[in-house]
This record gives C-alpha cells, sequence and structure tokens, in this order.
C-alpha cells in the first residue's frame, strides 16, 4: 500500500489531492490523506471535493481528511501545498506523517523552499517540484481550474530514480500532467523567474500587471535584469531571451489580471513578499550583487505589509 498525503486542500492542493483522491478511491494499492482544517475540511468530510474545469466536474473522497495529521499516521509522499509564509508552522504539525522513508516533495512558491524544508527537517528526504496552474478555491470543497493547461514538475538531483518514478507514474495515472525533469533546478528558477518579478512590480504599484507593462515597462525589465544576474551568480544558466520571452508573456495576460501576492496585499492577507521579493534581496547581498529595483520595491512592500 502507497500511502499519499496532501497537506493545504486549496487551490493547488485541492486540484492535485483531488484527481488522486478520485483516481484511487477504494484501491486497495493507493491510500489518499488530506490534511486540512475549518469549513473547507468540514465541507470535504461531510460531502466531498469537487473540482470543476472547463470541461467537466469531479467529485473527489479523500480516504482521510483530518485536521489532526497524528490520525493519519506516516506515509510515503508528503506533497506540501500551503503558502509559503505558513511553512515552518505546518511543517511542525506534520511531523507525526513523516516517518524514515517518507518523501516531501513541495509545491509552494520561491526559489529556496527545499533548502528551507532541509533546515526544518534536516533527516528528511525533500525533493524540489513546481506547478503551473490556473485555479482558485472559490468556496468551502469546490476548487475551480480556469486554466486551459496545467503542469506539474517535479524530482531531486540528489537521489535515485526508482522512488520518483513510482510517484510519477501515480501522478500520470490519476490525469494529472506531470513530469520528472532532470533539470528540476532549473525549472524551478525559471518558475520563480515569472513569479518573483510579477508579483513584485504590481504589488508596488497597485496595479494589474497588463497596467503596468504599459505604464512600467523599463521598471519590470529592470526587475528581470537583476534576478537574471543573480541566477547567474549562482550559477543557474537560465536562457539568453528569458527577459524578453517573460515580458511578451506577461503581456498576454488578460486585461485586469493580478497576481496572487497583490491580491493579498490589497486584502490586507499575510503575503509571500520574504520567499518571492526578500529572498532576492538577501541573496544579492549575500553574493555582493546590486539589486537596486528590487531593494527599492523590497523596502517600500514591507514598509506596507507592517502597517496592516
Amino acid at each position: 500500500m502507497i500511502r499519499i498525503a496532501i497537506s493545504g486542500i486549496g487551490a493547488v492542493g485541492g486540484y492535485y489531492g483531488g484527481l488522486l483522491a478520485h483516481k484511487y478511491r477504494n484501491s486497495s494499492d493507493v491510500e489518499v490523506c488530506f490534511i486540512s482544517r475549518g469549513e473547507n475540511m468540514r465541507v470535504i468530510k461531510e460531502d466531498s471535493l469537487q473540482i470543476k474545469t472547463p470541461g467537466e466536474t469531479l467529485v473527489a473522497y479523500p480516504d482521510i481528511i483530518t485536521d489532526r495529521p497524528e490520525e493519519i499516521g506516516t506515509v510515503d509522499f508528503l506533497l506540501c501545498c500551503t503558502k509559503s509564509y505558513d511553512l515552518e508552522e505546518n511543517l511542525r504539525c506534520l511531523t507525526p506523517v513523516i516517518g524514515e522513508n517518507t518523501v516531501v516533495v513541495p509545491f509552494l512558491n520561491g526559489a529556496d523552499i527545499t533548502e528551507q524544508i532541509e533546515a526544518i527537517l534536516p533527516s528528511s528526504e525533500i525533493w524540489q517540484g513546481c506547478v503551473y496552474i490556473g485555479a482558485r478555491l472559490v468556496g468551502p470543497g469546490v476548487v475551480s481550474k480556469y486554466s486551459a493547461k496545467e503542469h506539474l514538475f517535479f524530482g531531486s538531483e540528489k537521489v535515485g530514480q526508482e522512488r520518483q518514478e513510482e510517484l510519477l507514474q501515480l501522478l500520470v495515472d490519476a490525469g494529472i500532467n506531470a513530469f520528472n525533469p532532470t533539470d528540476i533546478t532549473k525549472r524551478i528558477w525559471k518558475k520563480f523567474f515569472m513569479i518573483s518579478t510579477a508579483a513584485t512590480i504590481t504589488s508596488y504599484y497597485d496595479r494589474p500587471i497588463d497596467e503596468v507593462i504599459k505604464t512600467n515597462y523599463e521598471a519590470f525589465k529592470s526587475l528581470c535584469v537583476e534576478l537574471k544576474n543573480l541566477a547567474s551568480a549562482k550559477g543557474i544558466q537560465l536562457e539568453d531571451d528569458i527577459i524578453d520571452t517573460t515580458l511578451e508573456t506577461q503581456k498576454m495576460m488578460p486585461p485586469g489580471s493580478i497576481t496572487s501576492m497583490h491580491h493579498d496585499f490589497k486584502q490586507g492577507k499575510n503575503t509571500e513578499l520574504e520567499n518571492l521579493t526578500g529572498y532576492v534581496v538577501r541573496e544579492a547581498k549575500r553574493l555582493n550583487l546590486e539589486v537596486p529595483t528590487y531593494n527599492m520595491m523590497y523596502e517600500a512592500l514591507s514598509t506596507k505589509q507592517n502597517q496592516k
């Protein structure tokens, strides 16, 4: 029996966990457990988790859903899908499901999430992961995926392939568009490049992406140049045209689109500022690298966040 636990049943955890639970319901080979809380947990436990896509609605029933990880016991794979600002607190609560053979796979926004987890769980096997998906938890027990495509990447450049292939097969069989690339660190950075620059500039100017592109294009480009320089200083060779392709991709976003971090700032919620913007500032300082645009925006956003 392979046991999989998903922590954080929001948009990402709800979508991927829901597909796993839907596929392996009543399976004698795979058990899927949700770690959730509050009204979301109550609705899923009493009814189900609904996954609404442009083409269909799937209904999922996890084998276990609880806000008490000790009720689950140790698992083979723990998929972490919480917000990055909840990471340490979340992991401390998850120790009952983490055994000697548990693999922890995070799907959080950030370039150094795996390193953060390794510092908290030094004896555990931690892989890397990231997803590209447009989805929202639109209500308790209801996830809406509005993007036409989604991609999930995971892996480790430190361990063998056997268990990676095992997880890949489980995900693919559940209908997940999953990949296990050999260059997972570069994949993490490619996504970080896109979300860090966009989240920082939209939050700083408090404007949607299309408006920022029109009125503050040079500032957006400056962030991209600074982040590419940081990646190079860390030995991560991104594509030569990543700045142009990132800016062109952002131009294609629907009018009025805002980033998740910008949305959290507007709502007065906790934000991922430290992982998406602060990380760049701190890492650049460590490497004696100048990132003036990131510094300026981080300082202003830190002040804004502290005034909540």
